[in-house]
């Protein structure tokens, strides 16, 4: 079915489904009410949450390039790097996928609070301590490549330095395992669900929580754009160095071909800047913005690795498409999915 084309003229409709969720395929290709108002008075009463400030020293040398810091652990598998900007974009994006999923850390429906959960490529670890807080009887450990996770940490929570593409050690199944934002981290997405699948006790659920690229938009304002580009160049350069993005979108037939059932997915959008008229979503992109203003950057490894750009080609890229980024009439945005499933049996 044809997506509906976008009207910046009209009003909003409260019963048009665009508050984030995609109710059906209908409106999956359309977009969000545009904002004509240029100065972007509506999102004045938002401020910026603060970022995590401590941060253990690491116990690995990382590896330096290009002025930023990678992990040393098996080095080389995540091209994204783990400095002090980087820990500071990923709070800024925990903030924006509570406020995308309206404050819950989960859409995994629960009858009873997990005992054993696993937060794999925790980041800086601060979805895996609010779930410690929020569910007191659990055990959460947390892994990733990085140590940068911080200190102190409730007494329920534990963090791990771990691959998780290679074989899964843990001597006790889990209840409830999450990844989020994982999209570019693993060759093989099917051999780490397969993973996930053979560590989760019978009845135990999965959760994914991604965003997809490339970017889309509705009425033809991306095409065209070096933003747009970017995604390109970005999925082509990660190909060539052996890290293919994986689409999450299909999340949802590869969790059901490794044995997953009652695998239910909801998607929702991220617009890339200020442009809906939403409120809801014009704070969204507020924050997106300025996710995106750091990563479009944080992948320039993969422009002089998978590409064989100069340091400076690839800075005059990015700059290019932080242009386009700041541009309100360019209406993009990210699809996002979140798919959970369970394994069969009961806890």
């Amino acid at each position: 079915m044809e997506g509906q084309d976008l009207q910046p003229s009209e009003a909003p409709d409260e019963d048009d489904g665009i508050s984030g969720v995609i109710p059906t395929a209908s409106v999956a290709n359309s977009g969000p009410e545009v904002d004509s108002n240029d100065n972007d008075s509506a999102i004045d009463m938002f401020s910026r949450p603060s970022s995590t400030q401590s941060v253990r020293a690491s116990i690995y040398d990382f590896v330096e390039e290009h002025g930023r810091t990678y992990h040393n652990f098996h080095s080389g598998k995540y091209l994204i790097p783990n400095d002090a900007l980087e820990k500071d974009r990923l709070e800024l994006q925990n903030h924006i996928w509570k406020l995308t999923l309206d404050g819950k850390l989960h859409f995994t429906p629960f009858s009873t609070p997990p005992q054993r959960v696993l937060d794999v490529g925790c980041g800086t670890g601060t979805w895996a301590i609010e779930f410690a807080i929020q569910y007191p009887s659990a055990h959460v450990t947390g892994t990733d490549l990085s140590p940068i996770q911080p200190n102190y940490v409730p007494a329920n929570c534990v963090f791990e330095i771990d691959d998780t593409e290679e074989e899964w050690l843990f001597t006790e199944p889990f209840d409830y395992i999450h990844g989020r934002t994982l999209m570019n981290c693993f060759k093989d997405i099917s051999t780490v669900f397969a993973s996930v699948f053979k560590a989760l006790a019978p009845g135990g659920h999965f959760e994914m929580q991604d965003s997809c690229m490339p970017f889309r938009s509705a009425d033809g304002t991306l095409d065209n754009t070096t933003l747009l580009d970017w995604c390109h160049k970005t999925l082509e350069g990660s190909a060539r160095v052996g890290r293919r993005w994986v689409d999450p979108r299909n999340y949802k037939t590869i969790m059901e071909a490794v044995g997953f059932v009652d695998v239910v997915e909801t998607r929702l959008k991220w617009p890339l800047n200020t442009w809906p008229r939403d409120k809801k979503l014009k704070e969204l992109g507020m924050w997106v913005r300025e996710d995106m203003m750091e990563i479009l950057s944080a992948v320039k490894k993969v422009f002089i690795a998978g590409l064989g750009w100069s340091v400076d080609d690839a800075d005059a890229f990015v700059e290019r498409a932080k242009a386009d980024l700041m541009n309100r009439n360019i209406h993009g945005w990210v699809d996002i999915v979140v798919v959970y499933g369970r394994k069969p049996g009961t806890l």
